[in-house]
């Protein structure tokens, strides 16, 4: 069985030190009691550093739920490289996502809640282009699991949309019952799931 190796990122830079910080404090605080200064101390960054990167805090919490979407996206990218197939692959690829999701799950609740303000036209366009460059990875991901590159599968954008919202639908499961069982564990059943529904010939 090939191995599926994270992408690391570099953690010590200070811009990443700061998208993470947003996100902590997002989760304790909430978007309406976080000033820059909060940020900037929390990340251990002057004031003036993090205005290098972010000149508000609509652009800051932007970015860090931007940062996710691309975090996720290069994970998805490397299972390309990895020589997995079928039922492997797409196993996988739902241990990346519910792995992805359980990591930032506290954040993105907050998100979903509302508590993250609206990006604007041009922000939400930038985040929708990167949402969909995911879903063009998880279109590809499911294609390349099948026997016929995805033949068998009648709508391949709507299989990858239902992929991806079983795994969502899990992380949403472990908030509203509370459990603290790791989101992985629940690949192997949403790929049973998803393959029952898709028509993927594997």
């Amino acid at each position: 069985m090939s191995s599926v190796k994270t992408v690391v990122r570099d953690p010590d830079s200070k811009k990443r030190r700061i998208l993470e910080a947003a996100r902590r404090l997002l989760v304790k605080r909430g978007f309406q009691d976080i000033v820059l200064d909060d940020v900037a101390h929390e990340a251990g960054v002057a004031k003036g550093t993090l205005f290098l990167y972010y000149k508000s805090k609509e652009e800051l919490f932007a970015a860090a739920l931007a940062d996710l979407v691309d975090g996720l996206g290069l994970e998805l990218g490397a299972l390309s490289k990895t020589g997995l197939k079928g039922r492997e692959m797409l196993i996988a690829a739902a241990r990346v996502i519910l792995s992805h999701f359980d990591h930032s799950r506290d954040f993105m609740a907050q998100f979903s809640a509302g508590r993250l303000p609206g990006f604007g036209v041009r922000a939400g366009e930038k985040m929708k282009e990167k949402i969909l460059v995911n879903h063009a990875h998880v279109r590809a991901i499911v294609a390349h699991a099948s026997k016929d590159e995805g033949r068998s599968i009648p709508d391949q954008d709507f299989a990858a949309a239902a992929f991806i919202g079983l795994c969502r639908s899990a992380m949403m499961s472990k908030i509203v019952h509370s459990h603290d069982t790791p989101l992985e564990k629940e690949a192997d059943r949403i790929i049973s799931f998803f393959l029952a529904g898709s028509g993927a010939s594997l």
